[in-house]
């Protein structure tokens, strides 16, 4: 037999020509690898233009021009092992499970290929020759568990090869002593062991790299060591020092190496620098906090990569300044925004606007005094302190009781005095630069706040922008980055005809830089302008006008019906709306105010995606066309006022809303409900004649009685529902507030003990959505299903039980049949609907007739601990769960029969 390859252009893939129709044995084996075989023509065979399939193709051809067995043909993993590859996605964790002489037992290994079929083929070769007939099954997870697989890594249980497929002798093996005959290399730590190409080759000798010399009489330049090698030290040395170490310290010591971490994590090299030296900055701003012994020790370490770095030193004792403001180059997401001004004060991550909502527990440890601010002193606070509280998104969401409504109206009334606190420019034609954008957004401080249409938006500035340090520095900046996208646009220039090469590539990219030059040009003129006027004797900066109260609008009751025509018109036509031109509504709708208005363009959006969702085509088609309206047309709901911070409410994405339709079957339930039902966005898929919401914010009644469901009530729905509504509805769907159970101990007691089967520990151990949750569930029929949503994702802590929660959990799995549970990354999944916390959605299908059991361990739902990054992944696990009902199958006979 011959085989000859080429690469299709069109597939993007090998495509295989045999001389001759493959045996059923080698056609078997090249399907679970993962190649598939042509209808047309069964000798034409495709595969992935993938490094595994590449080198077995390769070396298949080889061994039929020798007319040899492919049998012999190995294939081993893409990707070299290392840490970094596992940052980068290109592993899969393996679980082999073996019969134990009393139990079942698992071994775990990372095999270094994110194609699950060539990882699964590698591990169960591997396993068969290892274990032999212990062996139970393997599963495969490619691309997760990230965290077991570096210390899987590290502690040298990696598959590195396979085995040929005549080899597999039963008796079990150590993988440490690698014999002769086998071609499998396994790694341990620093030793590495040559591969055996071949059977019958000699044994190789193990050979152990000599440890650096790390004795302190050589620099790490003399050792010739990396800024990457120099991370790794610092790290390790860092965390000796911590163990040392505790309280305040330990804290400072154990955040740094945290963030040092993350930066090693990058395999990016700009990522890796800017993480790194974000890392370096952040501590910086705490090393003084540190005793003076304690201080010396970490720089020791620190300094280390600021020299690898070329960076300044970081002195043992700190420089005294008496100024407000300071200049300083600050990292804001991926990118620098050099030579800008940061109060001096303020301290990181204030500074450079760079807050994430992970970083509460580090605010609450180093900024306690921002703890005790809420709405009522707030007109107390310094204007440091009302700068830092605006950074965050929302205060609420990190614990402090200051509503952002009340926080941008102290800004309207003392944003000029709070400046001057902090030590910014006051002056309107000053120039201040997007911390977003960078240096292609640069406008005057009169622009940023919108004087010329009376607005006094100082906590706009304060978020978004910071003032330039030097100006004359900004325009240097601004040329030598106008300079290097000159040089860069003559790639995609034709050099005969000065014009745009005529491809479609060079086309975008020749306007996308010319659109950026532009930009740079319009910030440079506004710094220049800035320059000029301060060169003129007689010019004065200008004053602030007076701000002028506006009459309100009217409010009429037919607003709804035009946002939503004016939404759907531009919805009609991909248009996404931006906020300002959202917000410019009001006065064209007559919305009462800006919190009406919002309420009801989320309104528009639902509509828009229930249309979606009744359209006749399969459920996949209709979740891609959901897909695309979320990422390319959906506005983002930039509003919040007071009552969404009273009821913590965060709306369900509605793509999310129509995979838990699928889940519960909606169309074929007879009665629905949902307790805290906003806007109604998690019931896309809902008969609205056949279903009971409950809101308790009477604010959003006007939505659900424009959607005509059947009743809405305003309950409580913290508290139990009356006993009527005990076991009755098909089907229970919940996103409750995210937030703590604020009752006394007493009425935590009684419900626990009545709603939640008297289950030990779960009155001190639940949170607001929890307890919601199960009064929701007391609701649903014996054989209803139920699909929850709340903060938080599962995963397992050392002793392999669920870490948080546990009680709530057990009770659940205890009384319910808890089909999943699906840890979501809110950042991506939850990002338009203004919550970035962790969330779950948990799928129940049924109340169990007799209570049993528990909250799985890690080693019967090791899945529990992944994440799903997109809407089609959920699909992909909610899927799995979704059962045929009585009416489907037997429709689906009549079909059958009828054929």
């Amino acid at each position: 037999m011959q085989l000859t390859s080429t690469f299709n252009k069109q597939k993007k893939g090998i495509e295989l020509h045999f001389s001759e129709v493959l045996p059923k044995e080698l056609a078997f084996h090249l399907k679970e690898l993962g190649f598939k075989e042509t209808l047309s023509d069964p000798m034409k065979w495709y595969v992935d233009n993938h490094p595994a399939y590449c080198r077995y193709v390769e070396e298949l051809e080889k061994e039929f021009v020798k007319d040899g067995d492919w049998k012999h043909v190995l294939i081993h993993p893409s990707f070299e092992s290392s840490l970094e590859n596992i940052d980068k996605g290109q592993f899969t964790y393996v679980t082999i499970f073996l019969k134990g002489q009393e139990k079942a037992e698992q071994e775990n290994y990372v095999v270094f290929d994110s194609y699950k079929k060539v990882a699964h083929e590698i591990a169960s070769r591997f396993a068969m020759r290892k274990y032999g007939d212990t062996l139970k099954h393997i599963e495969v997870h490619p691309r997760n568990y990230k965290r077991k697989s570096r210390v899987l890594f590290r502690d040298g249980k990696v598959i590195d090869g396979m085995v040929a497929l005549e080899s597999l002798p039963t008796q079990n093996e150590v993988v440490k002593e690698v014999t002769e005959n086998d071609a499998l290399v396994v790694k341990e730590g620093d030793t590495e062991i040559e591969k055996v190409p071949k059977e019958g080759a000699e044994e190789k000798k193990k050979v152990v790299k000599e440890p650096e010399d790390d004795s302190g009489y050589k620099t790490d330049a003399e050792r010739n060591l990396s800024t990457r090698s120099v991370l790794k030290e610092v790290i390790e040395k860092l965390n000796e020092q911590t163990e040392e170490l505790d309280v305040e310290p330990e804290t400072i010591i154990a955040t740094t190496v945290m963030d040092l971490e993350d930066a090693a994590d990058q395999w990016s090299e700009i990522h890796f620098k800017n993480h790194l030296l974000k890392a370096l900055q952040n501590f910086k701003d705490w090393v003084y906090d540190l005793s003076i012994k304690d201080r010396a020790m970490a720089l020791m370490q620190v300094n280390r990569l600021n020299r690898s770095l070329s960076l300044e030193l970081i002195p043992l004792k700190e420089v005294e300044t008496e100024a407000r403001s300071i200049a300083k180059d600050i990292f804001n997401r991926d990118h620098i925004v050099p030579n800008v001004l940061v109060p001096v004060h303020a301290g990181e991550p204030f500074q450079s606007g760079s807050l994430t909502i992970g970083d509460g527990n580090f605010l609450k440890f180093k900024f306690p005094q921002l703890y005790t601010v809420n709405d009522e002193n707030l007109k107390q606070v310094s204007g440091l302190e009302l700068f830092q509280l605006s950074q965050m998104p929302h205060p609420n969401d990190y614990g402090i009781a200051v509503n952002r409504s009340t926080l941008l109206q102290e800004w309207e009334n003392r944003g000029p005095e709070a400046f001057a606190t902090i030590g910014y420019p006051t002056d309107l034609n000053y120039p201040y630069v997007n911390i977003h954008a960078g240096y292609k957004s640069v406008s005057s401080l009169g622009a940023e706040i919108d004087i010329e249409n009376n607005s006094h938006k100082w906590w706009s500035v304060v978020e978004h922008s910071r003032p330039i340090a030097d100006p004359q520095k900004g325009i240097e900046i601004i040329d030598a980055m106008l300079l290097q996208l000159v040089e860069d646009h003559l790639d995609y220039v034709n050099p005969k005809t000065g014009k745009p090469k005529t491809d479609k590539k060079s086309k975008e990219a020749f306007n996308e830089m010319q659109w950026q030059m532009n930009r740079l040009e319009r910030s440079k003129a506004n710094i220049q302008d800035y320059l000029d006027g301060q060169q003129k004797p007689e010019s004065k900066p200008k004053s602030l006008p007076k701000k002028q109260k506006t009459q309100k609008s009217t409010t009429k009751n037919d607003y709804i019906d035009r946002v939503v025509a004016v939404m759907h018109t531009a919805f009609a036509k991909a248009e996404r709306l931006s906020k300002k031109k959202v917000e410019a509504l009001k006065k064209e709708t007559g919305a009462p105010n800006l919190g009406a208005l919002w309420e009801a363009v989320e309104l528009s959006w639902l509509l828009w995606y229930k249309m979606l969702y009744k359209e006749p085509i399969p459920f996949e088609s209709r979740l891609r066309k959901m897909d695309f309206f979320w990422s390319q047309v959906q506005p983002t709901y930039a509003y919040s006022d007071s009552s969404k911070e009273l009821y913590k409410q965060y709306s369900t994405p509605c793509p999310i809303g129509a995979i838990v339709a699928e889940y519960t079957q909606m169309k074929d339930a007879e009665f629905i409900f949902e307790p805290s039902a906003g806007n109604g966005l998690l019931l896309v898929g809902a008969n609205p004649r056949i279903t009971h919401v409950n809101e308790i914010d009477n604010s959003r009644k006007k939505s659900l009685e424009y959607q005509g469901f059947g009743r809405i009530t305003n309950n409580n729905a913290a508290e139990p529902f009356p006993e009527v509504m005990n076991k009755v509805h098909d089907v229970v769907v919940t996103n409750p507030p995210f937030a703590r159970w604020e009752a006394s101990k007493f009425d935590k007691q009684r419900i626990a003990n009545k709603y939640f089967n008297k289950q030990r520990g779960i009155a001190n151990h639940i949170r607001l959505e929890h307890l919601m949750a199960g009064l929701a569930l007391h609701t649903m029929k014996d054989d209803g299903k139920a699909a929850i949503i709340i903060m938080g994702h599962v995963y397992y802590g050392e002793d392999g039980l669920f870490a948080k929660y546990r009680p709530f959990f057990n009770w659940l799995y205890r009384h319910y049949h808890v089909d999943d549970i699906i840890n979501m990354n809110s950042y991506k999944l939850y990002n338009k609907q203004g919550a970035v916390t962790k969330t779950m959605l948990i799928l129940v299908g049924g109340r169990k007739s007799k209570p049993s059991g528990v909250a799985p361990d890690q080693t019967k739902a090791p899945e529990l601990d992944t994440m799903v990054e997109t809407f089609f992944d959920l699909w992909k696990r909610v899927k799995s769960h979704i059962k045929p009902n009585l009416n489907t199958l037997i429709s689906q006979l009549k079909k059958a029969r009828i054929q």
